[in-house]
């Protein structure tokens, strides 16, 4: 039974209905009900969010809103759609359609910068923001249309990183649903291992590019002393969200141990890095750095991090599930006795959770 489709149909008849009786009071609307409670459970049940997300829907406060939405919040990023970024149902105001999208606090912006620069600010951090995104299974960086006016209509459309569009006159069945909204978490993850949790303040954010170019620059390797190290939290920014820095240096032991050779398979050529003047390779962390909160000690140390060619990189990113799994089972299983001196212990199924696998 295709449970969501039918509770969206059933929302966009509801919501119709309500807004001819603006009069009355909003929570006892079935609408509300369903876009407060029904989907987000839902959603969250379907989906299996775990608790690091926050679901939460609404059609307005104090009056009905002309665009209402579902949001889906990594509460390491935010818990609110006032901030930071995240995931929104965004239905149109004229109820033909509704977008899956992964957008920004228009608020923050608005708050922070006025509205005529937090317009250009939103577009400029929306276009860097595309930029960094590598794969996004079938989501479509083009601008969407919520046919409405008004301040935070404008907001939504301007903040738009990416987005699905789907029509209510030809919704796809539960499992496609599901899997569109799975496969935009996997980028709001990728994002998030990108630029952190303050999108606001992009131009401070070192990206993935710039942190292999340091990489490069380091030629030598640093003792790196035995046993458990002590995580360092930085990047403190605003409503106690945390970021979690790497050290380059930490990336380059592992590289220069390696021979700049990729560790899944030393026949792959790449190029000589006009830096380094060695082979070109990338550094991958086999538990991802945004995973620290999970555990007591550094992550970040060279048995945790894996000597690439840039083709095998991104096999670990965007590759197909079981590539992906291949991989991963590969290095786990290598490297488990060498991460548990570390204090890194977890089971090869948290490992592939981690992964969305």
């Amino acid at each position: 039974m295709d449970k969501i489709k039918n509770t969206l149909l059933d929302f966009k008849e509801s919501f119709a209905k309500d807004q001819q009786n603006i009069d009355s009071e909003y929570s006892k609307f079935k609408s509300h009900a369903i876009l407060t409670k029904e989907l987000p459970n839902l959603l969250k049940q379907k989906a299996c969010l775990n608790k690091e997300y926050k679901c939460e829907g609404s059609i307005g406060k104090g009056r009905l809103a002309k665009i209402t939405w579902i949001s889906i919040y990594d509460t390491k990023i935010t818990k609110s759609a006032i901030r930071g970024y995240y995931i929104v149902y965004l239905f149109q105001n004229d109820l033909k359609g509704f977008y899956l999208s992964l957008n920004q606090g228009w608020t923050q912006y608005k708050n922070e910068f006025k509205t005529k620069r937090g317009k250009e600010k939103i577009r400029e951090n929306k276009d860097k923001a595309q930029a960094l995104l590598k794969g996004t299974h079938g989501f479509s960086f083009e601008k969407i249309y919520l046919h409405a006016s008004g301040d935070l209509p404008n907001g939504y459309e301007l903040g738009n990183i990416c987005s699905k569009y789907y029509s209510f006159n030809s919704l796809p069945e539960d499992n496609e649903l599901i899997d569109d909204l799975r496969n935009l978490i996997g980028i709001y993850r990728e994002l998030k291992g990108l630029i952190g949790a303050d999108i606001l303040n992009f131009d401070s954010i070192k990206t993935e590019t710039e942190f292999q170019q340091e990489i490069q620059k380091i030629r030598s390797k640093h003792e790196v002393k035995e046993g458990l190290l002590e995580k360092s939290e930085v990047g403190k920014v605003e409503h106690n969200i945390f970021s979690w820095n790497r050290n380059p240096q930490m990336s380059a032991n592992a590289i220069i141990e390696a021979k700049y050779q990729c560790e899944n398979n030393r026949t792959h050529q790449t190029f000589t890095s006009p830096i380094s003047g060695k082979q070109f390779m990338e550094a991958h962390h086999l538990v991802p750095m945004r995973f620290q909160e999970e555990f007591n000690y550094s992550i970040d140390v060279p048995e945790n991090i894996i000597c690439l060619c840039p083709n095998c990189h991104r096999a670990f990113h965007f590759g197909s599930n079981s590539d992906k799994k291949e991989l991963i089972k590969r290095f786990y299983t290598s490297r488990k006795s060498r991460l548990a001196k570390r204090g890194i212990n977890l089971s090869l199924e948290e490992l592939l959770k981690f992964y969305d696998l």
